[in-house]
């Protein structure tokens, strides 16, 4: 692995989940950590040979009193949610409609492409299709979908917890967030393929975060802005599963993909599907920029109710 390309990962992911420990404790991050602000992450022994960085954070004792309570790994996938784009349909189509990458079994008609790498994925894990035998893509969008799936189960599960983070506080995660996922992304640039974040429990291993090269580029070029925008858009495409889909503004002449963060998600799914029988709904959305700060999606975190015109 490249020396270079793997120091500026693995100080970006220390930076991270250390200053993940430092919110979930008081609800606040140092801007410089320091060695009193250092909180005991530790780095655990790994085999020769293995390229795999596994760490241990300080347990929450019952006599603390934190900001809240919950693993380091629901708050990764709270960032990640934010941060990196969910699976859209059209990637999908493109990776799957062809007769040789076609995944075991095939689509039912009428499928939808999310919903049928969702059976596959199902397939798989009762022990009916191995993901061993699948082409490359197909095993790679199956990893990114399982992590997609697996963080909506974590935040569903701990919902009472998440959702003590509020907006500003949010505002901040993902200042702060962004950039070092963002830097963690370049040891993807030559050094490896893939990057996962995993958490192990006691019935396995759950996944986190998943990214391929193709990803990385996208988030090391990505800038997340730092504070909500409102606007007037128009929904034309909305996967209700993962939270994926299309807008246009600007009087129709730019059309956006937009997701929604799993936590959010059902809170307003209802609401934007009843949306696409209308001709505008008021969004708070956070825009995702490249370099030249043009817009090339959208993060939406609530809907507002539509100004009288």
């Amino acid at each position: 692995m490249n020396f270079y390309e793997s120091a500026r990962f693995q100080y970006a992911a220390a930076r991270l989940m250390v200053k993940l420990v430092q919110f979930r404790q008081s609800g606040r991050f140092v801007k410089n950590i320091t060695n009193n602000s250092n909180f005991d992450v530790q780095l655990v022994s790994q085999s020769d040979g293995s390229f795999n960085i596994n760490i241990e954070s300080p347990e929450q004792s019952t006599g603390d009193d934190p900001f809240m309570r919950a693993s380091l790994a629901d708050l990764v996938a709270y960032v990640s949610e934010r941060v990196v784009e969910k699976i859209d349909e059209n990637s999908l189509q493109d990776t799957t409609t062809g007769s040789a990458d076609r995944p075991p079994g095939g689509d039912a008609p009428g499928d939808a492409p999310v919903a049928a790498l969702d059976r596959l994925i199902a397939t798989i894990r009762s022990g009916e299709a191995s993901a061993s035998d699948l082409p490359p893509q197909i095993g790679e969008l199956i990893k990114r979908r399982v992590a997609e799936t697996d963080r909506e189960q974590r935040l569903a599960l701990n919902q009472a917890e998440i959702s003590r983070i509020d907006i500003a506080r949010s505002q901040k995660l993902i200042a702060m967030s962004a950039p070092l996922i963002s830097e963690m992304a370049t040891a993807l640039r030559r050094s490896a393929n893939t990057l996962e974040i995993t958490t192990a429990t006691t019935g396995g291993s759950n996944s986190v975060l998943f990214l391929d090269r193709r990803m990385a580029q996208e988030i090391e070029t990505a800038i997340v802005d730092d504070e909500i925008t409102p606007i007037l858009a128009d929904i034309t495409q909305f996967n209700k599963d993962n939270g994926w889909g299309k807008f246009k503004i600007e009087n129709g002449a730019k059309v956006i993909n937009f997701s929604i963060p799993y936590d959010i998600l059902p809170s307003i799914r209802r609401k934007l599907i009843d949306s696409m029988n209308v001709d505008m709904v008021y969004l708070q959305v956070y825009y995702v920029r490249d370099r030249s700060a043009e817009i090339v999606r959208a993060l939406i975190v609530g809907i507002l109710p539509t100004p009288e015109r």
